[in-house]
């Protein structure tokens, strides 16, 4: 009577933002890279995800500033090291930041 029917189909767990991100960090594999532009406030805007090919923490992230034509300049700096993509997702999502497709 009011618990769920049988013949009635399940329903999909649709993902958050978050987890949706963090799924695809985690598909990064061999020496693939993720980019990310962040808010337009950032100096910064342009985040690499990539795998850490030493012992350690699994991705590391890199900060690069825009070249003069608003794309990835080349040069770029560690950032940070970690083990949970988790993590990198509500860090990129908090400061706006989405997939940079070139």
């Amino acid at each position: 009577m009011f618990g769920a029917k049988s013949d009635s189909p399940t329903k999909e767990k649709k993902l958050s933002p978050k987890d949706a991100m963090a799924q695809k960090i985690d598909a990064i594999s061999g020496a693939s890279e993720m980019v990310f532009k962040l808010g337009q406030i950032y100096v910064k805007p342009f985040i690499t995800v990539a795998l850490n090919p030493e012992k350690g923490k699994k991705f590391i992230v890199f900060q690069e500033a825009a070249g003069t034509d608003g794309k990835p300049s080349g040069k770029r700096g560690k950032f940070w090291e970690t083990n949970n993509s988790k993590e990198i997702a509500g860090w990129v999502l908090e400061r706006e930041g989405s997939p940079y497709l070139a």
